[in-house]
């Protein structure tokens, strides 16, 4: 929930939505300090998308206002806002494909066409000094995120979702920043059953809620028993691995298959 300023931070790695800080990669003043421009680097992988936007505590409503040469939304704070005019965020999701800025090219000599920040989710903000708007000078920004797209082998299609068992899915066979198991390893009639499981609809006393989500994020530095234990807490279960086959155990009654008198 913090930006900070680091050489050599560990990437965070995003699953399901939730609400982040970032490392600042990049920060240059331009016009005789009118300007600073900053990068935020968000997640070491693509996502699926950046919702919203927050400095400090406040979120701000952004509407867009003309695209660059890459087709990249220039957003600014919507009409009557309180950063009206001072403010540009330009977000991008990490694709394989990314692009430089190209604002951020044309106005800043020391960003090139090369700075591409390739499978990467950031976001490029340009703040326009003014004491009255940031009197503590740059804010805390955060943004909430829409993280990995995961595998579902229920349809074998690729897409955001927060399922836990997807997620976990997602993490086992991760060869960047999971544990690369291959799909072979992976007991996937189990999965999809959890998966179904996760899905199911349980009643509130107002409206519905699904069973099991997964929301949040981990940073590479930490060890893959502290994150897996940290994925099965969205289930309240267990993740067996038998005979060279992972297997989920979700929290959830299971029919006796035999009765003892």
């Amino acid at each position: 929930m913090v930006s900070v300023k680091e050489a050599t931070k560990p990437y965070r790695i995003i699953y399901g939505k939730t609400r982040v800080g970032g490392n600042i990669v990049f920060a240059e003043t331009t016009d005789n300090n009118q300007y600073i421009h900053l990068i935020y680097v968000l997640s070491g992988h693509e996502v699926n998308s950046i919702t919203k936007v927050f400095f400090d505590d406040a979120e701000v409503p952004l509407t867009s206002s003309g695209n660059d040469s890459n087709g990249i939304a220039r957003l600014a704070p919507s009409s009557g806002n309180t950063f009206e005019g001072k403010v540009r965020i330009k977000k991008h999701l990490g694709t394989s494909s990314q692009a430089a800025d190209a604002d951020l090219v044309s106005e800043v000599s020391q960003w090139t066409t090369d700075h591409r920040i390739r499978g990467k989710s950031y976001i490029y903000v340009r703040l326009n000094f003014d004491n009255d708007v940031f009197p503590s000078g740059i804010p805390n920004i955060t943004c909430e995120i829409e993280g990995k797209k995961v595998f579902d082998p229920r349809d074998s299609s690729t897409a955001f979702s927060s399922n836990p068992a997807l997620c976990i899915r997602d993490y086992l066979t991760d060869s960047t920043y999971g544990l690369s198991a291959s799909s072979s390893e992976i007991d996937d009639t189990n999965f999809a059953s959890v998966a179904n499981t996760c899905d199911e609809s349980v009643s509130l006393d107002s409206g519905t809620e699904k069973r099991f989500t997964c929301n949040g994020s981990f940073e590479t530095s930490q060890t893959p028993k502290n994150i897996i234990e940290n994925f099965l807490s969205a289930i309240g279960g267990n993740l067996i691995y038998s005979n060279g086959i992972f297997k989920l155990k979700p929290a959830v009654f299971s029919t006796p298959a035999v009765t003892l008198d």
